[in-house]
């Protein structure tokens, strides 16, 4: 193979790394200037990953590489990775300009190469008008600018983004997603970015990179993990979708048809595991199912139909969201555009719930592996 068909080296790479002696191992590559989001279901977690990552926190197990050199017994100071996390505060008697200034100060910056930095950082960031105000003066985008400002002031070729936009107003999360795609292009930057919001995540990642607990379940672009998910976690956790246990009636090549615990006969995608006559979990995600009021669709005499009913019906602008109980108890959820006739919909009334095999995907039931 010629050296032009080689894979680039990844930029960072996570080599059997383990957070805690009783954590699975994981294994992770990051491209140079791709910006990675970590989601998942305990915060706490991904800030251990971006700390052990950053070089505050020691793995338990495997190797950083960066650029293809091993890392992992590096200090924070000697890795040229930069961590933005609320665990590290402004300082409050400090300038904007101060605060950009420190890390450089820090690392012994001859005055003019100090004095240069600073003022680039703080047009790249619009800072200008604000450089000579302490904190306490500050909009709260304004104090995540500057901390972004003070991460980026010496030069580092990752950052880590530990769920930085807490506390920001719509409309300032909305500038500040472009400012970091700016400022993405402008540095050649190599981006991860942590948070436990699946809004964010779908915002700002061309690849997700989805934990639970410590845990990585898969990693891949949105599209990817809403329509081809691993496992049922993916599928509930950041699919959102309603996961409803049930029995393999049938296979028929990658069809499955499904008798539900919660009572009615359904069809899904199956899971390469998945076999005839095993328990499994139906993962439908909420924009998926078609509710039939004042009708009934039920099928052949085996095939009993799945019914629900309507507990309450909010109006959330651009959709509509449904909360709905199974016969067995069970409680879901459905969303559907906005609906103009709503004669003989309220809660109480029974509804039959239906959706095309492509829409959902059956699972081998976890508990039963």
């Amino acid at each position: 193979m010629s050296a032009s068909q080689r894979r680039p080296i990844p930029r960072l790479s996570l080599r059997e790394i383990k957070l805690t002696n009783h954590s699975s191992a994981l294994r992770l590559d990051v491209a140079s200037g791709e910006r990675l989001v970590f989601f998942g279901d305990a915060p706490a977690e991904l800030s251990r990953l971006c700390d052990v990552i950053a070089g505050f926190v020691a793995p338990t197990g495997g190797e950083i590489l960066l650029d293809g050199r091993d890392i992992t017994s590096f200090s924070p100071v000697q890795r040229p990775i930069g961590l933005l996390s609320d665990r590290d505060p402004l300082f409050e008697h400090l300038t904007v300009r101060g605060n950009i200034a420190f890390p450089l100060q820090a690392r012994k910056e001859t005055a003019a190469n100090l004095a240069a930095r600073t003022n680039r950082v703080l047009a790249l960031l619009g800072l200008d008008a604000a450089a000579e105000k302490r904190v306490a003066e500050l909009t709260p985008e304004q104090v995540f600018r500057t901390r972004l400002g003070r991460l980026i002031a010496y030069a580092p070729s990752i950052i880590l983004l530990d769920d930085p936009l807490i506390g920001l107003d719509a409309a300032a999360t909305r500038r500040s997603d472009a400012l970091l795609a700016t400022l993405a292009r402008a540095l050649e930057l190599t981006i991860i970015y942590a948070t436990p919001r699946r809004d964010e995540a779908l915002r700002l990642g061309s690849r997700i990179a989805v934990f639970s607990g410590v845990e990585l379940l898969q990693c891949a672009d949105a599209m990817t993990l809403l329509d081809r998910p691993e496992d049922e976690r993916v599928a509930v956790l950041f699919g959102e979708a309603n996961a409803l246990p049930g029995r393999v009636l049938e296979l028929d090549d990658d069809v499955a048809r499904i008798r539900l615990a919660a009572g009615g006969v359904v069809e899904a995608m199956a899971d390469p595991e998945l076999k005839e006559d095993t328990l499994c979990d139906v993962c439908i995600r909420p924009d998926r199912i078609a509710p039939l009021f004042g009708m009934s669709l039920a099928g052949e005499e085996d095939d009993p139909p799945l019914m629900a009913t309507l507990q309450d019906l909010t109006h959330l602008g651009d959709h509509v969201r449904m909360r709905l109980r199974l016969e067995d108890g069970t409680e879901i959820e459905l969303r559907r555009p906005p609906m103009q006739n709503l004669r003989g919909v309220f809660p109480g009334v029974k509804v039959q719930l239906a959706w095309q095999a492509g829409q959902a995907v059956a699972f081998p039931l976890r508990d039963a592996l």
